[in-house]
């Protein structure tokens, strides 16, 4: 769908903070608050907007991110269904997509130590059984995530936060049962008031402001998103896995630099195994996706190893709270 000038200009303001207000969209913007809210509205019906929710940094309480890759074998409809229904419906799944090229699906899952994930991979290993031909994992360190210049401004800052994703040994936030329930209300909706989310959780208005900035203060709740579908402006989405060479510290933020530089990109991951960088391209087709590497492959030629490419399709799940780790996080808070 194509978007007129407005319209990218509210998506670029919900981007930097879905919780902005209309009254300030609509100043940004040039427009009523009434014309906002529909322009909002018509493209969330359209899905343009697919939805408003959170990043929560799950490192500050115990917990890490592990990604997992799987290469599939006889594979038809049906089995294709049954393990992405196996993936996405596991309490501790965050991320679930289905892809092309050397791997056939992609997941990441959060756990508070090596050996429960550990755990957690082999009973979905065993449960795909025959269907699985082999696999990759790697620790999530870090994600680096862009704005999508939507206003095509060369002087855009397109850097957003850095997600901490491995969780150190520094000692562990504790929060209540309510924190948690309140971002889970949040992580379906990031744009509800807390008037509405007071009412499901049968509290006041002003606590849940009150926990709400709390959690912000203590950047647990470290942003409020907004999810655009870029499919539905005509992108597709492609996923370049690098192994590089190691790094020196000055080295790595270079490329991070020159990473700002090269357009479609979305976020950059930093893992440990396998692979070191894994970035998340955009772009309207292949000839424009082997432009943008191109010009990824010239910034990083001594740096680069070897790289693999893939085109992602479906994203089946995404999640920055998995319900497992929510349930854990409230039962213990509640001494279960």
């Amino acid at each position: 769908m194509k978007l007129d000038l407005k319209n990218k200009k509210i998506l670029s303001v919900l981007e930097e903070d879905a919780r902005t207000p209309l009254s300030k969209i609509a100043s940004r913007v040039g427009l009523s608050k009434q014309v906002v809210d529909y322009r909002i509205r018509t493209m969330m019906k359209n899905g343009i907007i697919k939805d408003f929710t959170i990043h929560c940094d799950l490192t500050k309480l115990g917990y890490s991110t592990f990604g997992v890759y799987l290469r599939l074998r006889k594979l038809t409809e049906k089995t294709e269904s049954r393990i992405i229904k196996l993936l996405a419906d596991h309490p501790f799944t965050r991320w679930v997509v289905v892809c092309e090229g050397k791997w056939d699906m992609a997941f990441s899952m959060s756990s508070k130590n090596i050996m429960d994930f550990h755990k957690q991979l082999e009973d979905i290993i065993e449960q795909i059984g025959e269907n699985l031909e082999s696999y990759d994992t790697n620790i999530i360190v870090s994600l680096q995530n862009f704005y999508i210049d939507l206003l095509g401004k060369k002087d855009y800052d397109r850097l957003k936060n850095v997600w901490s994703e491995f969780a150190s040994d520094k000692s562990v936030e504790k929060i209540d049962a309510l924190d948690m329930k309140i971002m889970q209300e949040l992580q379906k909706n990031s744009r509800a008031s807390f008037v509405e989310i007071a009412q499901k959780l049968d509290s006041s208005a002003d606590t849940i402001r009150y926990r709400v900035k709390n959690l912000v203060q203590r950047k647990i709740l470290t942003d409020f998103k907004t999810r655009i579908s870029l499919k539905t402006m005509g992108f597709n989405w492609y996923q370049l896995i690098l192994d590089l060479k190691r790094l020196p510290d000055i080295e790595e933020k270079k490329f991070l630099n020159q990473m700002i530089t090269i357009p479609h990109i979305t976020y950059v991951v930093r893992c440990i195994g396998k692979w070191d960088f894994e970035l998340h391209i955009y772009a309207q087709d292949n000839e424009e996706f082997r432009t943008i590497l191109l010009k990824i492959r010239d910034a990083l030629s001594d740096f680069i190893i070897s790289y693999d490419t893939m085109i992602m399709f479906t994203r089946y799940k995404s999640v920055s709270i998995p319900d497992g780790v929510a349930r854990e996080i409230i039962a213990e808070a509640e001494g279960k």
